[in-house]
């Protein structure tokens, strides 16, 4: 019996596909509201250590900017109240700058409709109570389609649907609203931190665009 060895190319897009998505899981993590821990894994500098370590892994070097940039509050309560200033409720009762995508549209039950039908159609189901246009579930369905398309090629299965299902999601959902909550947050006089995360996170974005439009051309 022979075994057929993967290719070098094979194994590397397969890696690619893993870090992409643990990528996408890591600011997800970020972008939800602030616990304690969380705070503690900023003010140390392991989340930007950690950050780092996953941006070596990325197919596209994707820059997280200068240390200094990442600088967050020593107090938990403080870093916590800037979170809800920026993106849950602000000095007029609503958030400044929402991290749902609906909000950034004309008609947001359409919006979320659509979305649901995209989970729906791999399977997948939102929580009671958990809103499907939240950054967080969008990022957290890119992990998932990142991951699915990793095993796919672990697997020798159907990997260009995966990729077509996440460029089509990216251009459609995250990179199409994401510009609009940014110059919204630059207005805001954000924390480093946010300031920084939202902007590591819009070129995250932009690189992915251009890998999974690369990757796919033609197809």
């Amino acid at each position: 019996m022979t075994i057929a060895a993967r290719t070098r190319d094979e194994v590397t897009e397969g890696a690619e596909a893993g870090a992409r998505s643990r990528f996408y899981a890591h600011l997800s993590k970020a972008l939800s509201f602030p616990t304690p821990e969380f705070h503690r894994e900023v003010i140390d500098g392991r989340w930007l250590a950690a950050t780092a370590d996953l941006i070596r892994a990325l197919p596209a070097r994707v820059a997280a900017g200068a240390s200094g940039a990442w600088r967050g509050p020593a107090d938990y309560d403080e870093f916590q109240s800037q979170y809800i200033r920026l993106f849950e409720v602000g000095a007029r009762g609503s958030a400044a700058c929402p991290l749902f995508s609906g909000q950034y549209g004309r008609d947001r039950l359409h919006a979320m409709e659509e979305l649901v039908r995209f989970y729906n159609f791999f399977g997948l189901r939102i929580s009671q109570g958990v809103m499907p246009d939240h950054v967080t579930v969008e990022m957290e369905f890119m992990h998932f389609l990142a991951f699915k398309e990793a095993e796919a090629r672990d697997a020798g299965g159907d990997v260009e649907s995966y990729m077509r299902a996440e460029r089509d999601f990216l251009q459609r959902q995250l990179a199409n609203w994401w510009p609009l909550l940014a110059a919204a947050v630059k207005l805001q006089r954000p924390l480093p931190f946010y300031r920084s995360l939202v902007a590591l996170t819009g070129r995250f974005f932009d690189s992915e665009r251009t890998y999974l439009q690369r990757a796919l051309r033609g197809s």
